[in-house]
């Protein structure tokens, strides 16, 4: 009798195995032929997921007939049921499209934090920043002697995949696509310090009031701004938002004696 449970305990084990027989498959996931960081891949068969990383590659268990769930806040959300053929080639490359409603996203993205996928609440990066970190960080010299004398040799070990970026980084340099992003960058980031600065100007000047400019420090109305623009170097932002304003007055009073020949 023993050994009939025992039996009947290895069949019941070998089906259950047989019903979980997943097998890993990897995959690609891009918009306009560009890679895309951070989606979100939920197998809603299992319950499990993974996220792409910034190459758009992501890993991921399944089998026959599992629904994969492809999400990212800047894309419309994608459903596909896994077939035989997808399970032969071990591969899958998904193209997401964007969309304008965020609906959708907020359920999937309550979904990626309940699975403790990393980086759930990460906000997706953007066309420009997507582009900057698929170009080579290295300089044009060491990215054509990486491309001319390292290239090959990779190329030649087996096992190795074909290099792309080599001549990818060539063109981009050749062609001013780094340069243009990067200055395009560096122009954005700008507008951004000088709005959020302009922010903490208006709130500075609120609290101390323009009664403390004029009549103590000696700044006329018109200038207000100018002179506390002048004094951000001194770091008065953080000094402000830790509550240290006597600090921050005494950077004041010490600038404004500098501040007022000058302007």
């Amino acid at each position: 009798m023993n050994r009939l449970y025992l039996m009947f305990f290895f069949l019941f084990v070998i089906k259950i195995q047989a019903q979980d027989n997943r097998h890993p498959i990897h995959g690609f996931v891009t918009n306009d032929s560009l890679p895309i960081e951070n989606v979100h891949i939920i197998n809603k068969t299992t319950s499990k997921g993974t996220i792409s990383n910034y190459n758009g590659k992501f890993n991921i268990s399944v089998k026959e007939n599992d629904t994969l769930i492809f999400s990212s806040i800047q894309y419309k959300t994608k459903w596909i049921i896994v077939n035989n053929q997808q399970l032969k080639n071990k591969s899958l490359k998904i193209i997401l499209f964007q969309k304008t409603n965020n609906l959708p996203e907020v359920i999937v993205k309550n979904m990626a934090k309940s699975l403790g996928l990393p980086n759930a609440d990460k906000t997706p990066l953007n066309k420009l920043e997507r582009n900057l970190n698929a170009y080579s960080q290295k300089s044009a010299p060491l990215v054509f002697l990486d491309a001319l004398l390292l290239g090959p040799i990779l190329n030649n070990i087996p096992f190795v995949k074909q290099r792309k970026g080599g001549i990818d980084d060539i063109y981009n340099i050749i062609s001013g696509n780094r340069k243009r992003d990067q200055k395009l960058k560096k122009l954005i980031d700008e507008d951004q310090e000088l709005e959020t600065n302009q922010k903490y100007i208006q709130n500075i000047r609120n609290h101390f009031q323009d009664d403390f400019f004029i009549n103590t420090l000696h700044i006329p109305k018109e200038k207000i701004n100018l002179f506390i623009d002048y004094c951000l170097p001194k770091n008065i932002i953080y000094l402000f938002n830790k509550k240290r304003h006597v600090e921050v007055v005494n950077i004041f009073i010490k600038e404004s004696e500098d501040f007022k020949p000058t302007n």
